[in-house]
């Protein structure tokens, strides 16, 4: 995901990002949650503050969440959406998941919208957060899953085998392993020394008018643009338009939907 530099690019994700695609991904994590209970729980890559604020709203009043990012343009908006209840009930604070400088077994629960795919360090990560978390302390990352956005991979191969490219075709795979299989997420987290660990899938669809809609989207322009002009190879925005073609022509040049796979993985102390 791209980064966020300032505060208009914060609210631009606050406004797309959010809603269009992390919220989908949200909601599978906010569905195990505790409810009503006094709980302490970390947010690591909490962005503009979704889904911390939601986290807060299902807690005993006497819970309390600490929202972390290591993005201050997100964290400005997410205190000024937290209103009151910053500083209070809930903590925003820059810092990233590879660097916490918490005590041990600190936290009840720990959530990650999406943060994994932030991790420069995902091993160091989890070793943090399984740091944190009391005995028996629950884990709930999401991730998107292989299979995400594979039309565009597609064509980006398909690109490839027209141009007998093998540098292409191996930055195609390079970024395609960003996004794990269920198990292989399973096996990382298990690794880590978390027990009890299952991931929970769920697919969902991004529409657009067009293939011609994509690169001027304003959700993917964090999400997935970036990833797919590395794959192009940055100064050949040619190819990137080439493949935007190949694919308008593959859905006739009318309405398509690029499939999302989702992952929650779900883990014990």
């Amino acid at each position: 995901m791209a980064a966020v530099s300032s505060a208009n690019d914060a609210a631009v994700y606050d406004a797309h990002v959010v809603p269009r695609y992390s919220s989908l991904f949200g909601r599978m994590l906010l569905a195990h949650v505790p409810e009503n209970e006094r709980v302490q729980v970390l947010d690591v890559g909490c962005g503009t503050g979704h889904p911390a604020l939601e986290i807060l709203a299902r807690l005993d009043p006497g819970g309390r969440v600490i929202a972390i990012d290591p993005d201050s343009a997100l964290l400005d908006l997410a205190r000024r959406r937290a209103l009151d209840e910053s500083g209070r009930r809930i903590f925003f604070k820059a810092a990233s998941a590879e660097e916490l400088d918490f005590g041990n077994e600190v936290f009840d629960v720990v959530t990650g919208n999406l943060a994994m795919s932030a991790w420069l360090a995902p091993e160091k990560a989890l070793s943090e957060l399984y740091r944190v978390l009391t005995e028996r302390g629950l884990l709930l990352l999401t991730q998107a899953l292989a299979g995400t956005f594979e039309e565009v991979f597609d064509m980006f191969r398909e690109l490839a085998l027209r141009r007998d490219d093998g540098a292409l075709a191996a930055r195609v795979e390079r970024i395609a392993l960003r996004y794990p299989s269920a198990s292989t997420l399973e096996a990382v987290i298990a690794n880590a020394g978390f027990a009890s660990v299952r991931v929970k899938t769920e697919e969902f669809q991004l529409a657009f008018g067009s293939a011609r809609d994509l690169l001027a989207d304003p959700a993917l322009r964090f999400v997935a643009v970036p990833e797919w002009r590395w794959i192009a190879g940055f100064e050949d925005d040619g190819l990137l338009e080439e493949m935007v073609r190949m694919l308008d022509t593959y859905f006739g040049g009318g309405p398509l939907s690029l499939r999302v796979h989702a992952g929650l993985a779900i883990a014990r102390v």
